[in-house]
């Protein structure tokens, strides 16, 4: 699974902006990379969300 950085998806964010109309930027780094990086969290060597659509789920 490709791993977006925080940089992919606000690049990504301004683009959606700039064609739909909207407010640009982020309101919470913080809130922004926890959910990037949510999807990955492991437990004991297990991951909390093993497959793909489970992943892109939790994001």
């Amino acid at each position: 699974m490709i791993k977006l950085t925080k940089e992919q998806v606000v690049s990504i964010h301004s683009s959606l902006i700039k064609a739909s109309g909207g407010t640009d930027g982020v309101r919470d780094d913080g809130l922004l990379e926890s959910a990037l990086e949510s999807p990955f969290q492991t437990f004991d060597g297990h991951d909390f969300y093993p497959s793909i659509i489970q992943k892109a789920a939790r994001i």
